[in-house]
């Protein structure tokens, strides 16, 4: 542990048993989205439902110094991660959301109660227990740690539900409620489409383009590896699909701040923009190598294409699957731009679908736009005082 972690949990060791003393919040909710990186995932689902049934909440929302603070609505309070407020936040709060296992919150008094919406969801890539042989043992130490903290983890699918079970040292409850995030994909989306279209001031079709994270590549290394020929995947896509489009990157968070994109009028940097299921909901195209958001996206399209140059390496260096791109997925996959602009000038959504329903269906997939009323309902039974059990 650097010196600076340590500061901090000697400050969150200190001030957080001090704070214990003080009055729990029936109505406070502290909610953290990566390490405060800002306003969205399941949390933003949640919370805007909770708003609904009881405008009276106390919402803090941890966050960084990076964070663009205008993208919150005025109800919610904004505190910053690791200060001496956030800790009486955690404190005195009824109910704590998070999406990361290993975001340290202090001990959790008996009155409180821990909701893990875990930011994963259905995967590629072998997690917590399952990937043991890859993790720092100080983030097993936290995973573990978190586990045990946790009351309820919310699942969307028999998929995700038996992944929690076998390999997230977590015994608690799990309820089938599918994800919040996700409900934007069965709703009138068009407000954050224009949200999108203005954030990038334009009115062509997006193909979002969204790879994940290498541990064993630098930033220079996976630069390299992410830069497309974005004017003829532009091309490709205009010509098959009979529309005008840009090309969106979004890297990874771990990253974002460090990878550096010249835009032009088909490429656009999509990383700093605060809300992934908004840029997913607006975007025509997926193109992705093992992010998650391929389950999310596929909810609402068929236009997928599965890219990654690095596959073998990937395997070798960084992380075993649990699906095969090449075998286990409905779509397309190449591993040079060759075959991803081939992929895009020949795709038949016709030829796909019934394939990508039956693939959905095995997942045993339960979104329908309804998760975060579920959730919130649930939420408001704890604050009320019921275990849910």
């Amino acid at each position: 542990m650097g010196l600076r972690k340590k500061i901090i949990r000697v400050k969150w060791l200190i001030f957080g048993n001090l704070f214990r003393l003080c009055k729990i919040n029936s109505k406070k909710i502290v909610i953290d989205n990566f390490f405060g990186r800002g306003y969205g995932e399941n949390a933003r689902a949640i919370i805007e439902e909770l708003l609904k049934l009881d405008s009276n909440l106390d919402i803090v929302w941890i966050v960084n110094d990076s964070v663009d603070n205008s993208e919150f609505p005025n109800s919610i309070r904004l505190v910053k991660i690791d200060s001496f407020r956030a800790i009486y936040e955690y404190a005195t709060a009824s109910i704590w959301i998070d999406n990361v296992k290993n975001n340290y919150k202090g001990n959790k008094r008996k009155k409180q109660f821990y909701l893990q919406t875990w930011h994963g969801g259905i995967g590629f890539k072998r997690v917590e227990k399952e990937s043991i042989d890859t993790l720092d043992s100080k983030y097993i130490k936290e995973s573990i740690r978190d586990s045990g903290l946790t009351d309820l983890m919310i699942s969307n699918s028999d998929w995700v539900t038996e992944n929690y079970r076998d390999n997230f040292w977590y015994n608690g409850e799990i309820i089938k409620t599918g994800l919040p995030r996700n409900d934007i994909f069965f709703k009138d989306n068009s407000a954050s489409k224009q949200k999108v279209q203005k954030y990038f001031n334009s009115d062509k079709k997006i193909i979002l383009y969204a790879p994940t994270f290498r541990q064993y590549l630098d930033i220079s290394e996976q630069t390299n590896l992410f830069s497309l020929n974005a004017k003829k995947l532009v091309e490709a896509a205009e010509k098959n699909f009979g529309a005008q489009y840009i090309l969106v990157t979004r890297v990874h968070p771990n990253i974002a701040k460090d990878f550096k994109i010249t835009e032009n009028s088909y490429l656009k940097d999509g990383s700093k923009y605060p809300d992934m299921q908004e840029l997913l909901v607006s975007a025509d195209i997926l193109i992705t190598d093992f992010s998650s958001s391929m389950f999310d996206f596929m909810l609402k399209s068929n236009k997928i294409f599965l890219f990654a140059k690095d596959y073998e390496d990937y395997i070798k260096y960084e992380r075993k699957m649990k699906f095969d791109p090449k075998k286990d997925l409905p779509f397309p996959f190449a591993s040079d731009e060759v075959g991803l602009i081939s992929a895009i000038s020949t795709f038949d959504e016709k030829d796909i679908s019934i394939k990508a329903n039956n693939f959905r269906e095995k997942l045993g997939i339960c979104d329908d736009g309804h998760s975060a009323e579920r959730v919130a309902k649930l939420l408001v039974q704890v604050m009320k005082g019921s275990n849910l059990k």
